[in-house]
Order: structure tokens, then sequence, then C-alpha cells
């Protein structure tokens, strides 16, 4: 199994500055993090290839109904020392991890975390290798709506 992230870099001499990472053992999700957690990385969009893919019936990438996207949304990021993560499929209503209540807010040009909703970083790592391993929604950790 595997999942591919992609995230934003800021990058005042590259406005389209990117960066990218399959992880397929749980070794490359600890890479992932440390990848997150450096100056300037944004929120990582992910999507697990062992997913389905679904009809695009409101034409988000296109034409209604001419394109396959994935039947999740998930995104994790690391802000001030805390781990992030969202996660939303047709079972499950969008929803951000319930964390420590002094972690601060974090917003983004794709996803907003609410203060409150940063774990520690081992934390959001064992959340992505469960995600990595099962292509569901974590269980070792705790959930509330976004």
């Amino acid at each position: 199994m595997s999942f591919t992230a992609v995230w934003p870099i800021n990058d005042v001499n590259d406005a389209d500055a990117a960066d990218e990472l399959t992880v397929s053992a749980p070794e490359d999700v600890d890479t992932l993090l440390s990848r997150l957690a450096e100056p300037g990385a944004g929120p990582a969009v992910i999507e697990h290839q062992d997913r389905e893919l679904i009809t695009d019936t409101e034409g988000l990438l296109g034409s209604p109904g001419s394109t396959k996207i994935p039947d999740h949304d998930v995104a994790a990021a690391i802000h001030a020392g805390f781990g992030y993560l969202t996660y939303a499929d047709p079972d499950h209503d969008y929803s951000t991890l319930q964390g420590d209540p002094a972690s601060p807010e974090y917003r983004s040009e794709y996803v907003d975390y609410p203060a409150g909703a940063g774990v520690p970083v081992g934390v959001l790592a064992a959340a992505l290798k469960d995600f990595l391993a099962t292509a569901q929604r974590p269980t070792c950790v705790e959930w509330q709506p976004a």
C-alpha cells in the first residue's frame, strides 16, 4: 500500500514551489513529517493509492462526469511543533483531530485547523502509519467535527 503527499513551499523566489513524496513504508511517514516540519512547508494533500476513485459529478476537475477523483480528502501539516490532520470520506464527515487545547490555530490556503486540533508529532505519525496500512480513517486518534 502507498499514498502520495503533495505540499506547497512558501518561497519568495518561486511562487510555484512545491514538493511531493510517495510513502510506501512506515519509515517513509517519518521522512514526510520531517519534510513538513521544514521552514516554508505547507499542509500536504494526501491521496491513498489503494482507495477507490469516484466520478467527479460536480466538475471540480473539468467537465462534470468526465474525471475520476479520490473518494477521500486528507491533509496533514506540522505547525508550531504540533501535528495536524484532517480527514473525510464517504463514511466520515470532514473532521480534524481532537488535540492539545494549547495547540494554536493554523490557517493555510488549502486547509484550516482550529486551535486545539494539534497533537504531538508522534501521534500524527502513528495516525498516518495507520492510514498507510489500512487505507481507512485512522482509529488510533480521536476525531472531532472540523
